[in-house]
């Protein structure tokens, strides 16, 4: 074989894995809106992240409700830069019952699987304040009528 083919193929081995081993990914926050859901809100997930391999593709999300807790799992394809990106998604996932959530958002890379990421945090879904204001003044009602 040339030598100059040889020292081609040679750096571009080497430019692959310098950009696979210096590539970061990360979820840097999820947040729930409304802030303080009730449980007639239809709920969103906003996730945000950094990427340093460029642009961000979500190829897919699937969202699983099993009782109280919550997963969403991003399937996501990166640019081939090394530039610092911000990345975003929403995700609708409508009404929850009354309770506390933990929710699970992982991140998935499709071609660095070492990329992947993981969040976890809580959250609470109340009663609507008026229902509950009623609630309470049956109760008063109720403990305060005579026989």
């Amino acid at each position: 074989m040339n030598k100059k083919i040889i020292l081609l193929v040679i750096i571009m081995i080497l430019s692959i894995s310098v950009f696979v081993l210096s590539a970061q990914a990360s979820i840097t926050n999820v947040s729930i809106q409304p802030v303080s859901p009730i449980f007639n809100d239809d709920i969103s997930l906003v996730i945000s992240g950094m990427e340093s391999s460029g642009a961000v593709l979500i190829n897919d999300s699937v969202f699983v409700v099993n009782d109280f807790a919550l997963e969403l799992t991003l399937d996501m394809f990166v640019g081939g830069y090394t530039v610092m990106s911000q990345w975003s998604h929403t995700e609708d996932i409508g009404k929850l019952s009354i309770g506390t959530y933990d929710l699970t958002v992982n991140m998935s890379v499709d071609l660095n699987p070492s990329l992947n990421d993981t969040f976890t945090t809580s959250f609470e879904v109340v009663p609507e304040p008026s229902s509950l204001l009623l609630l309470s003044l049956g109760g008063v009602l109720l403990r305060t009528r005579k026989p």
